[in-house]
């Protein structure tokens, strides 16, 4: 199998940028398949996003202490999006370019919040992204809390389902 001189010197470029030996330019975009996530959004987990995700049992409700388990194994769960967002604005500067997205942890954190899919993703565009999920505008522990109607310390799928009913929690397409 013959390769192309351009896809022969494009596979060069990208194991040198994977091996750090070629530095990116701030200006610069992110990967395309990083800058994709960005743009498309995050997997959906089932029908009441995070509530879904934290359900480990899969019994259709969610106890406060699955809600703390799932919010402990990820620091971008723990604070709002916008709040996230700002801790990995180094340089103060309202966007995050390759470089500060590359140190990101987790890396989809900020998946779906790149508006105009150019690989950065400035503050306006994660503000507009959390403005259609109020779970994004906090802790996820401060969103239980708020669904929890009845203050059982279980979000059941009938509180769930008043949640999307008032607004509060967005129906997904799964």
């Amino acid at each position: 199998m013959k390769i192309s001189p351009l896809k022969a010197g494009l596979c060069g470029v990208m194991i040198a940028l994977s091996a750090g030996v070629v530095t990116i330019s701030v200006a610069q975009q992110t990967h395309p398949s990083q800058a994709d996530a960005l743009a498309d959004g995050p997997r959906v987990p089932g029908p009441y996003g995070p509530l879904s995700a934290s359900d480990a049992n899969r019994d259709g409700q969610v106890t406060l202490a699955e809600m703390e388990n799932f919010v402990a194994m990820g620091p971008e769960r723990q604070v709002g999006m916008v709040a996230y967002f700002d801790q990995y604005d180094t340089d103060a500067d309202g966007a995050l370019t390759a470089n500060e997205l590359a140190v990101v942890d987790p890396p989809y954190a900020f998946d779906g919040s790149d508006l105009d899919a150019d690989g950065v993703v400035m503050r306006e565009e994660v503000e507009a992204y959390v403005s259609e999920r109020l779970y994004r505008q906090m802790s996820l522990l401060d969103f239980f809390e708020l669904v929890d109607t009845d203050d059982s310390g279980i979000v059941t799928e009938s509180e769930m389902t008043a949640a999307q009913n008032e607004g509060l929690l967005p129906v997904e397409d799964i």
